[in-house]
């Protein structure tokens, strides 16, 4: 299996879904094939084969489609009856003996049968094969196939089965969008507006996307609706943009669907409130599984402004969204328990979800849980060394003096994590570089792994501290004892600026430290580099 064959899986959502039809007229599904009776006769003509389909006699066009294939030996009764083995239309899925009819047809040039089979060597699973893909999506390619171009586009985009190409990428898109196929149109969209094999045209990128939206593609109807919305990529038109929602919505895109039930939720120009319809659409896109569509649906039945207020629905498609990972989701739903909305009052849960959110990224999670420590509500539920965390990013957005006098107390109640990151914090504050140097220092000596490798690291520079290459040296020299590496690389550096004495002196010291050391109970150091400065607003629907 090449590389990026998983990911390829992900691009390619099409690839799983091969109930293609066996002819242009064919339009029914084979839910009725197994009350289907087995025919009189076998069929010998693809005319009746046709003439089969459209009535749903399935069974009998597969019999009549075994009959053309071993007896006629055509590569188009080779290639639909490999197809048909593929999908289980008339009777069941056969996948192995699909393959070998559809290598049939292939070994007599058919370039649907290679388009069809490549799509089943890129599928996940025994039969994977991405460079036998990529050579088969290149024949027919060549011979004009469009479904391949697009596909031999993708392959070469991501380096799957074949070297990575964008501008060949660029130029199969190109040929198969000129023929028609949209999602070679949308694809080529893309190419233009982020110059992927070819040079930036925002122009360019707007046509083929309009082009691939009205050849009935939902995601480019979605993106060119969004486009027309906002104004970005496109002259902005909110009327047509309601229309291109509306129809990619129709068509069952669910971020379509999410997007014309919060207008109808809030009201937007054009577009007056309106309950049933912002239920219906907002609704379609939660069952689809848009998580965002949750959380707005979630939202609406919280406010109660529009649809009825409905805690229970509220927390169920909180929940939902929550499950899916959208943090902003598992946010409210923390909310819901702490207050005892829709569910018993459960401070602990309402933590663990908090704590959650916030390692997702979701800011708000982190200041309400520095709030919480900072009223004493985490005493018993989070320890000291934890809640840190969520302080000091508080303490970074926020500048909050109360946030700073809770560190200090942990700091002076000697909580390594306290220490090292209200040293940070004062370091980078001029005025206090010699008060951070001291707490570091104190962590250190607490046995702070990465306070000994930064207390290393001040001494070398002089950082709120007198430079001193030997204690420098000690430190490093501790911190690499205990597994950390850029502590070793840094001390190698040190060491070559120091004179053998020096050295010896600063083995020693390091020797003497570990030989007074007192067990100490084990700490979290847990170092905040920075957070978001993107504070959500007042939660509102996306």
């Amino acid at each position: 299996m090449t590389r990026n064959a998983t990911h390829l899986t992900l691009v390619l959502p099409a690839l799983l879904a091969l109930g293609v039809p066996v002819s242009a007229q064919q339009a029914a599904g084979s839910d009725t094939e197994a009350a289907t009776p087995a025919p009189a006769a076998v069929p010998v003509t693809m005319a009746e084969i046709e003439q089969a389909w459209q009535r749903g006699d399935f069974v009998f066009v597969r019999a009549g489609l075994e009959k053309l294939a071993t007896e006629d030996g055509s590569a188009l009764a080779q290639f639909r009856y490999g197809r048909v083995l593929l999908e289980g239309t008339g009777g069941p899925r056969n996948p192995g003996e699909a393959v070998a009819w559809l290598e049939k047809a292939v070994a007599q040039n058919s370039a649907p049968a290679a388009t069809l089979l490549a799509r089943v060597y890129l599928t996940n699973g025994p039969a994977q094969d991405t460079e036998r893909a990529a050579a088969l999506l290149g024949n027919a390619a060549a011979r004009g196939d469009t479904e391949a171009q697009y596909y031999l586009g993708l392959l070469l985009q991501a380096g799957t089965g074949i070297d990575q190409d964008a501008a060949r990428a660029f130029d199969w898109f190109l040929a198969a969008s000129e023929e028609g196929n949209a999602l070679a149109q949308y694809e080529l969209s893309k190419a233009y507006s982020r110059g992927l094999g070819t040079a930036q045209d925002n122009d360019a990128a707007l046509r083929w996307l309009q082009e691939a939206a009205g050849n009935g593609l939902p995601d480019a109807q979605y993106f060119l609706a969004n486009a027309l919305d906002t104004g970005a990529g496109a002259p902005k038109n909110t009327k047509d943009a309601l229309n291109w929602f509306r129809r990619a919505a129709e068509a069952g895109q669910p971020q379509a669907q999410r997007d014309l039930g919060t207008k109808y939720l809030l009201g937007a120009e054009g577009i007056e409130p309106d309950a049933a319809e912002a239920l219906r659409w907002l609704e379609a896109s939660a069952k689809a599984g848009d998580r965002a569509g949750m959380h707005n649906l979630a939202i609406a039945y919280t406010s109660g402004d529009v649809l009825p207020q409905d805690d229970d629905k509220a927390f169920y498609w909180y929940d939902r969204a929550s499950t899916e990972g959208l943090a902003r989701a598992t946010m409210s739903l923390g909310q819901f328990y702490a207050i005892g909305r829709a569910v018993p009052q459960d401070i602990p849960k309402a933590v663990e979800l908090f704590e959650l959110a916030a390692r997702q990224g979701e800011v708000r999670g982190a200041l309400q849980l520095s709030a919480m420590a900072k009223a004493g509500t985490l005493d018993g539920i989070m320890s000291p060394h934890e809640a840190v965390t969520w302080v000091m990013i508080d303490l970074t957005q926020n500048d909050d003096p109360q946030a700073e006098e809770w560190l200090l107390q942990q700091a002076r109640a000697g909580v390594r994590p306290a220490l090292l990151n209200l040293g940070e914090w004062y370091l980078a504050r001029k005025d206090k570089a010699e008060t951070g140097a001291e707490f570091i220092q104190q962590a250190a000596l607490a046995g702070s792994v990465p306070a000994q490798f930064r207390l290393g690291t001040l001494l070398t520079t002089g950082d709120g501290i007198a430079l001193d290459y030997v204690e420098a040296h000690k430190w490093l020299n501790i911190a690499a004892a205990s597994g950390h590496k850029e502590a070793a690389e840094t001390r190698a550096v040190i060491g070559d600026l120091m004179t053998p004495e020096q050295v010896a002196q600063a083995q020693t010291a390091a020797r003497t430290y570990f030989d007074t050391a007192r067990s100490r109970a084990p700490q979290t150091d847990q170092i905040v580099r920075g957070a978001g400065t993107d504070t959500p607003p007042t939660e509102a629907p996306d």
